[in-house]
């Protein structure tokens, strides 16, 4: 009995250790991006190797979709109004500087691919990994009450969930879920990573499907925090 309640307190010093130094990365990562390590919110982000797909913006009276109604990351249909369209912020988490981080992270043996969608104002990120899926996803509200009410929404929608810590979302509010997403609220932005598609442990460093989401929501939002 006693080597049992030794062995479950290791593993709980061990999931605190890290989470600790998952924290101090995502600290440095705001660092970096302060020093210019991620690209502007202003700038254009470069067109990811998936399509975005908008579903949800009718195409205005003469005009006409692209082929297949595929769109590249940030292009806009004639008549479309620049709201209509995802923000350089959302498209960041398909951009090179989030996919380089997700390869540093997992450390593939290829580089993977990405299918995006545009919903409801609802951008998604899907990386086509060889051992599963993680997808980003952006949700931009129009004020702060409609982003308060969807990012409570998303947390009844997971069901069990544990709040992160002001430093663990580096001054904003956010909550993730044991099985494996982590959601942050940011500037009527709320951004959901989830590594549910993902194996229990992945990469070199077997991070755990939510220390995972955690680790890249971390490097999400040293991009955000300029």
């Amino acid at each position: 009995m006693n080597t049992e309640r030794q062995s479950t307190g290791a593993a709980v010093q061990h999931r605190e250790g890290r989470r600790a130094r998952l924290c101090t990365l995502a600290a440095a990562a705001v660092l970096a991006a302060v020093a210019g390590g991620c690209a502007s919110e202003n700038a254009t982000t470069p067109a990811s190797t998936g399509t975005v797909t908008s579903t949800s913006a009718s195409t205005p009276a003469g005009t006409s979709a692209p082929p297949d109604s595929a769109m590249r990351p940030g292009m806009q249909m004639p008549g479309m109004t620049r709201a209509a369209a995802p923000s350089a912020s959302a498209l960041m988490v398909c951009g090179p500087e989030i996919r380089e981080d997700v390869v540093k992270i997992l450390a593939p043996p290829h580089a993977p691919t990405t299918t995006t969608t545009w919903t409801d104002h609802l951008y998604t990120c899907t990386y086509h990994l060889p051992t599963g899926r993680l997808v980003l996803s952006v949700k931009e509200s129009p004020d702060t009450a409609s982003a308060n009410t969807y990012f409570q929404a998303l947390r009844k929608q997971l069901g069990t969930t544990t709040p992160l810590t002001a430093a663990q979302g580096l001054g904003n509010p956010g909550y993730e879920s044991a099985g494996g997403t982590v959601v942050i609220l940011k500037d009527g932005k709320t951004l959901r990573v989830d590594a549910t598609g993902m194996p229990a442990t992945s990469g070199p460093h077997q991070l755990s499907r939510a220390d995972l989401a955690y680790e890249v929501a971390s490097d999400i939002l040293g991009c955000w925090s300029e």
